[in-house]
């Protein structure tokens, strides 16, 4: 359990290996073996074969004792083997090479298989030999009795030797195979291992704070596919880096500049709190400032939410003309305060959408106070709502100072601010797409400098259920 992905890989291959060569041997060993002892086996079974024969046809009517002694061996002479001429119970009568087991009774596999009338067969080692050998049995008949058996016996050194070496070939093919097998699984497992420790290396690299380090990405296999998410994961942390960087820069620089002006005033009022206009005055800024810093705080965790995925519609059927109605009338005043006006334009019949009715309001709070902000004195800002077969289209334009064309692909980005000294945190439009997205809707921003911006959100109307 303790192992290296190495010896793992090298182990299970030598084991999967091993017991192959070892199946493929002990086949053949055994195929070798059968084949010499069957092909002898078949020579000598035709030779006796031809002898009971011979003796059934030619000599059938002589006793076996009679042909034994008139040396009437015209049916055993062709047999190049030892051959014994035996009784029905087993007893040698005749040896071809006069052995030990002359008159002597026989207790052999093969003479007994023989007794009962049948051919038999065996291999093992004699006592009066040291060597193994191979005998074969047949039973002899006389008019449809048998008188006796004729067994042939045959040595098996010659044949063993050869076995021998076929078997000393095999060993020697099965060793050299386990060593190219073993040099082979090493190989394999460096091809594995090695861009395995090159990522390991890449990630302590990484856990160091080393983000510039890269994962190679040159295989197509999955070490290729995990390097490649190792430097996607690689970029993301370093995405989140500049962004936490750019977070801290902007909170820094947004929460400063009210905060002075707070700090500053509160002086000012401690040094000379009698001047009831001076006051006033100071009394408004701060209250101005307090409220922008609540709401670049809103914007700060609404920030956060989204990042961290915690943020969650609650969609419910809303009547998105009263909301454009009512953000209208409640930013009119602010608009009138800057020389602003302020036009809605839709429909006299309602739309009715399915959708985060607060994240609605907000989205478009945003972009009309977006449009406020960025217009001088005397223009317009028109909030225009339509709907367009399954879809609703918000436009906000407004007459303001525009945005340069550089700019415009980056509005959206989180903490953009551009070259505008009105911008805030820069997270605004980054909130609102968001918002817009996760209605499965799409948010478009065209604009000319000193002509003014468009924003156009378009929102799927969703399945209401008709009253």
């Amino acid at each position: 359990m303790n192992r290296t992905i190495k010896e793992k890989i090298v182990g299970y291959f030598l084991f999967l290996s091993l017991c192959t060569i070892v199946i493929f041997e002990a086949y053949s060993l055994y195929s070798v073996k059968y084949y010499y002892y069957s092909s002898i086996a078949g020579i000598m079974e035709n030779q006796i074969r031809y002898s009971a024969d011979i003796y059934s046809t030619y000599l059938a009517d002589y006793r076996l004792e009679d042909v034994i002694i008139q040396e009437k061996d015209q049916f055993y002479r062709q047999a190049e083997n030892q051959v014994q001429i035996l009784d029905n119970s087993g007893l040698v009568l005749y040896d071809s090479i006069a052995s030990p087991e002359i008159g002597k009774q026989l207790t052999t596999p093969d003479v007994e298989k023989a007794k009962d009338g049948t051919d038999g067969s065996y291999v093992g080692q004699p006592l009066h030999t040291d060597h193994r050998v191979m005998s074969i049995t047949r039973p002899l008949f006389s008019r449809g009795e048998q008188v006796g058996i004729i067994r042939l016996t045959t040595s098996l050194e010659e044949v063993e030797y050869l076995i021998f070496h076929r078997y000393v070939t095999f060993f020697a093919f099965g060793f050299t195979a386990i060593i190219i097998t073993g040099l082979i699984s090493v190989l394999m497992a460096n091809s594995v291992v090695k861009p395995i420790n090159e990522l390991i290396d890449v990630a302590e690299k990484l856990s160091d704070g080393q983000l510039s380090v890269r994962a190679k990405e040159n295989n197509y296999d999955e070490i290729g596919k995990l390097g490649h998410t190792l430097n996607l994961m690689t970029d993301n942390i370093k995405e989140k880096e500049q962004l936490k960087n750019d977070f801290i820069s902007s909170v820094s620089h947004e929460l400063r500049t009210p905060l002075t002006s707070i700090n500053g005033w509160a002086q000012t009022l401690e040094y000379d709190p009698e001047d009831t206009q001076m006051v006033k005055e100071g009394l408004k800024i701060i209250e101005g400032e307090c409220t922008r810093l609540s709401d670049m705080v809103e914007e700060l965790l609404d920030f956060s939410r989204f990042t961290s995925g915690r943020i969650t519609m609650e969609r419910n059927q809303i009547d998105i003309t009263q909301i454009v109605i009512d953000i209208v009338k409640q930013l009119t005043p602010r608009g009138k305060s800057s020389g602003i006006d302020l036009v809605a334009n839709y429909d006299p019949e309602h739309i009715i959408i399915l959708a985060d009715e607060s994240r609605m309001r907000q989205v478009l709070i945003n972009l009309v106070d977006n449009g406020i902000k960025f217009t001088n004195k005397g223009g317009t800002v028109m909030v225009n709502l339509e709907k367009k077969e399954e879809h609703i289209l918000i436009d906000v334009i407004d007459t303001g100072i525009g945005i340069p064309k550089e700019e415009i692909d980056n509005v959206t980005d989180k903490f953009y601010k551009g070259s505008s000294s009105r911008s805030h945190t820069g997270l605004g439009l980054s909130i609102c797409e968001e918002i817009i997205k996760l209605h499965n809707g799409k948010m478009k921003i065209t604009s000319k400098v000193d002509e003014g911006t468009k924003v156009t959100v378009m929102i799927p109307v969703g399945e209401i259920d008709e009253v």
